[in-house]
């Protein structure tokens, strides 16, 4: 079945244009995720070290000048953790480029392995669990969400 697009009216193309030219330091954003499985589970997990990951991954090769990671989480499960994060750019291309990018690093099984070794050191009981580098992917956030989030990282920066 096919679907077809609901074109836009006058009116709508008009606000859409007024609202870009409204926001010129507009920046864009995406929600990316770093998932962990730990097995058999979590005793106790340095969250501040797991939260460095997202700081280390700009000083890897090929990462994009023009974007910046920020408003870094880490979410503990029973068997598991996330290491969440927001990339932010002013620069539409960049923030494709870095989607691109970060698609592709995790492929490389040397940074599997050197992230996996860094989460397990950030456990209590270090070598008794396995971590395995489980998923990696940019993570739907709603448009409500990544309003909120641009206004918080532009008051940080000003």
């Amino acid at each position: 079945m096919a679907l077809r697009r609901k074109r836009k009216t006058e009116s709508e193309r008009e606000t859409n244009a007024s609202h870009a030219e409204n926001v010129p330091n507009a920046l864009h954003a995406n929600k990316y995720s770093i998932r962990f499985d730990i097995l058999p589970e979590i005793s106790y997990l340095d969250i501040q070290q797991c939260r460095l990951i997202a700081d280390i991954l700009p000083l890897c090769k090929g990462f994009p000048d023009a974007v910046w990671l920020s408003q870094q989480k880490v979410e503990e499960g029973l068997d598991s953790c996330s290491v969440n994060f927001w990339a932010f750019t002013k620069e539409s291309e960049a923030i494709k480029e870095f989607a691109i990018w970060f698609e592709s690093f995790f492929r490389d099984a040397s940074v599997s392995q050197f992230l996996e070794r860094f989460v397990e050191h950030a456990l209590e009981k270090a070598g008794d669990e396995e971590v395995i580098l489980a998923n990696w992917s940019r993570i739907h956030a709603a448009e409500d969400e990544v309003k909120t989030i641009v206004k918080r990282e532009i008051e940080m920066s000003s």
